[in-house]
């Protein structure tokens, strides 16, 4: 369900992108964001480097602390899959980054929103299993998410993407992920039943 509302959000961000409703935001949100500048090095957590040294421990610590093969393959495909689909529509849009981006690429979806968003939410999914008060998982969730969030918020004062990039990264990684948990979570579920019986 949640998968699917973010894929049509996404879609929406994407044909509004297409036809040219999005451009005073975009050009608007770009003048915004840049006199920002403390929000420039959150775009680390965004970066090739992190997210796989940070995809890695993750697996490193299923296995050692878990011994979960299926979260394991969880990571490799959300976070790889994500980033072979956010390159794949980044070549169908074809859109050219902002005027003083200085980096090569298409600019539509972000990197750093869809894949930060979707390897810090899966880490936060991971840690918030290993704690039992209600309390304490929000607290997970929410630090991670407003990290995602700020990864995201880096590129545009950084001037590497308009906002309408940086929101279909959010939705777009998203509903992947939701998909991925979707997955894991049914298999999860089908594993502990035929243990059981």
């Amino acid at each position: 369900m949640i998968s699917a509302a973010g894929a049509v959000l996404f879609s929406l961000v994407w044909i509004s992108m297409e036809v040219g409703l999005t451009k005073a935001m975009d050009e608007g949100g770009v003048r915004v964001f840049d006199p920002w500048h403390w929000l420039d090095s959150f775009t680390f957590f965004g970066s090739k480097e992190a997210i796989g040294i940070i995809s890695v421990m993750l697996v490193i610590g299923l296995w050692f602390f878990r011994r979960d093969v299926y979260g394991m393959v969880l990571v490799l495909v959300a976070v790889g899959g994500g980033y072979g689909i956010n390159e794949w529509v980044k070549h169908v849009a074809g859109r050219e980054r902002p005027p003083h981006a200085g980096i090569e690429g298409f600019s539509f979806p972000s990197g750093h929103a869809m894949v930060g968003t979707i390897y810090l939410l899966l880490l936060a999914y991971f840690l918030a299993q290993t704690r039992t008060k209600r309390e304490e998982r929000a607290a997970i969730y929410g630090v991670f998410a407003l990290l995602a969030l700020l990864t995201g918020l880096s590129r545009l004062s950084l001037q590497a993407h308009y906002p309408s990039d940086v929101l279909g990264g959010f939705l777009l990684g998203g509903a992947y992920l939701a998909f991925c948990l979707a997955c894991y979570r049914t298999l999860a579920r089908r594993i502990e039943q035929k243990r059981k019986s």
